[in-house]
């Protein structure tokens, strides 16, 4: 007579183990794909009331025909693995510098996850600024001269790598950005900040400027012109400035600036700054003001949004170098990151 002895699976409690692990981890992430997809849902609608009661129409997400409408159609329907990248604050420093050149990006002194000791690694030439690479609007200017505040800084600083900015806006890019500090040479003259000139690139060709002056004063405010510096309309949500903006002398090398890092985008406003009339690129930014600035007549929008598809033939001819720079000097392009935008993918 034969006796069966029963086989038990060998390891079996482990692969019990493993399959539970296993289960929780696909209800975590299906958690985790509704819980995105609620909030993507939720953020639009609140944009769509806004932007309506903004605007005085509904907004065209599929189909955009303005320029605030094609804004919100990259904000929501878009997710080019290239944004963020090119939204950091710190790792946009290097993608300028391999286009136009090292001599153009402001220069960075420190950037990390956390400020460093004191005693150790705070001895930066002054003045200097302190921002988080991961948003807009936080920054700290620490002047020449004086005390530094340190404790109402470190809580700001705290207060930043707490946060994540463009949530409400739908702009989804800055959540992707490693949450860090930067800290810069402040650049201008001592107690005065300099005039801020935002270029408007569509398919890498300089359409208008918007120019910002007194920043930090109530005076505060700018204007818009073309390439011929003459003013064609203006901002609506964004006060206007009592001055005409001065012609800036680098004005050709500031749009040849403008162009280059523009090219292989639908859209991109390029921020730079003129110093004693030397071009410096303070930033990119690819969603501006959220696809919320409003400007006047109503038509403007329309004619921008008609920007935004591509040419069949160039709108102007491209801007030379400036004298005493190659053609290929400084301009290294990346074709990864081109390969990837919206205007190759159409």
């Amino acid at each position: 007579m034969r006796t069966h002895v029963a086989k038990l699976p060998i390891g079996s409690g482990s692969r019990r183990q493993a399959h539970g692990r296993i289960a929780r981890v696909r209800a975590f992430t299906g958690f985790r794909r509704f819980r995105d997809a609620w909030t993507w849902w939720c953020t639009l609608r609140e944009n769509r009331q806004r932007y309506r009661r903004l605007f005085g129409h509904r907004m065209h997400l599929l189909l955009p025909r303005t320029h605030s409408e094609w804004i919100h159609h990259y904000k929501f329907l878009r997710r080019d693995a290239w944004l963020p990248g090119l939204t950091d604050k710190v790792a946009a420093k290097e993608f300028i510098a391999a286009r136009v050149g090292e001599q153009y990006v402001i220069p960075t002194y420190w950037h990390g996850r956390r400020l460093p000791s004191r005693r150790v690694r705070r001895r930066w030439p002054r003045p200097y600024f302190i921002k988080a690479a991961h948003g807009c609007h936080q920054d700290i200017e620490v002047p020449a001269t004086g005390k530094v505040r340190w404790p109402r800084i470190e809580r700001e600083v705290a207060r930043w790598l707490r946060s994540t900015y463009g949530g409400h806006g739908g702009e989804w890019q800055y959540a992707h950005i490693p949450r860090r500090v930067i800290v810069e040479q402040r650049v201008g003259e001592p107690g005065v900040l300099p005039d801020d000139y935002k270029f408007w690139v569509f398919w890498g060709r300089v359409h208008y400027v918007h120019w910002f002056t007194d920043r930090g004063l109530p005076s505060y405010g700018g204007r818009i012109v073309d390439r011929d510096w003459n003013e064609p309309f203006r901002s609506v949500s964004q006060r206007t400035h009592e001055r005409y903006p001065p012609r800036p002398e680098s004005l050709d090398e500031m749009i040849w600036l403008a162009e280059t890092l523009g090219e292989g985008f639908r859209f991109v406003r390029v921020d730079l700054y003129e110093i004693a009339g030397r071009p410096y690129v303070g930033e990119l930014t690819f969603t501006p003001s959220a696809g919320f600035h409003t400007l006047e007549p109503d038509e403007v929008d329309f004619h921008l949004g008609s920007l935004w598809r591509k040419p069949r033939r160039e709108r102007f001819p491209a801007t030379p170098p400036p004298a005493g720079l190659a053609p290929d000097a400084g301009h290294s392009l990346d074709e990864r990151v081109l390969a990837e935008t919206g205007a190759r993918s159409g």
